[in-house]
């Protein structure tokens, strides 16, 4: 997700992470097969964190949990 563009609509399709950080992602909605929007990359400065949004709820992480995330169009 960490290269994805701002405004852009994906799909989840993995999340390579522990299964702690698989569990809260679950836990806030994000999982395979989840479509999101990308409002703000943190890609370019990681202080900032990303934020996307799923249906009507709002998600915001690190660059590191980015990482984990990997998605498609």
């Amino acid at each position: 997700m960490s290269r994805f563009p701002n405004g852009l609509h994906g799909t989840v399709v993995d999340v390579m992470a522990d299964a702690e950080l698989q569990g809260r992602l679950m836990g806030m909605g994000l999982f395979v097969g989840t479509r999101f929007q990308l409002l703000r990359s943190g890609a370019t400065t990681p202080q900032i964190p990303f934020l996307i949004a799923v249906g009507e709820t709002r998600i915001a992480f690190d660059h590191e949990i980015a990482e984990t995330i990997l998605v498609e169009p």
